[in-house]
């Protein structure tokens, strides 16, 4: 725990924060929403909803990280290996996707478990894709400890904001499971984010198909 505060009191611009969380939360809303679209429809038209709710949730988790990522200061130059940064938003998309789909065509609590442990899974895996693409000046080692936790934190908020979208509907439903989704995504980065230990390493550089921080911004911008 002492290692998630000092990470984000100490290496995190806090205002950036704040809008990585603000773009979190009306991704959320989204997502929420478009899945609630694909229950109550059927065949090719709950197949386009459910595709929409993965990609609106996909490009929520991937700008919420890449947001968060431009507001960490780890006071060495970083950059982003281009091919594991679309990578990223891939994996975030298609998990989603795939574990909402899970959720409407299983409709019973386990269906809203599996489906929201699977969101969260897609969670861990674009965070850690996305690490994998971070670009500096040494190594990243990890408290495998954390990393397990942030694991764990997501599925298990995720199955929770599934569980209340499918048990019930209404305004207060939606924003309740948006807000759980998000701190699904939010505490993740955060845990997992306390896990890292850069150890300088000089001889490391950046490869030749690499984004910088203003490029990145661009691109999440775009999301």
């Amino acid at each position: 725990m002492f290692r998630i505060l000092t990470c984000l009191t100490t290496q995190h611009d806090w205002r950036l924060v704040v809008v990585a969380g603000a773009v979190c939360f009306l991704a959320s809303v989204t997502a929420i929403t478009l899945f609630n679209r694909a229950r109550s429809t059927v065949g090719s038209a709950r197949a386009v909803w459910l595709a929409a709710a993965g990609a609106a949730t996909g490009c929520g988790i991937w700008a919420t990280h890449f947001l968060a990522m431009l507001a960490y200061e780890p006071g060495v130059p970083v950059a982003y290996n281009l091919n594991l940064t679309a990578l990223s938003l891939l994996a975030a998309a298609t998990i989603t996707a795939v574990g909402m789909t899970a959720a409407v065509f299983m409709p019973s609590r386990w269906g809203a478990a599996l489906g929201g442990g699977a969101i969260g899974g897609g969670v861990a895996c674009m965070h850690y894709l996305g690490m994998w693409a971070v670009e500096l000046p040494g190594r990243i080692t990890w408290d495998l400890q954390l990393v397990a936790a942030s694991i764990i934190v997501g599925m298990l908020l995720g199955m929770a904001a599934l569980a209340v979208a499918v048990s019930s509907t209404g305004l207060r439903a939606l924003f309740a499971s948006a807000l759980l989704l998000t701190l699904a995504i939010v505490s993740h980065h955060f845990t997992a984010m306390g896990a890292v230990q850069i150890v300088p390493d000089p001889t490391r550089t950046f490869t030749a198909l690499s984004l910088s921080p203003g490029s990145l911004a661009i691109a999440v911008t775009s999301a």
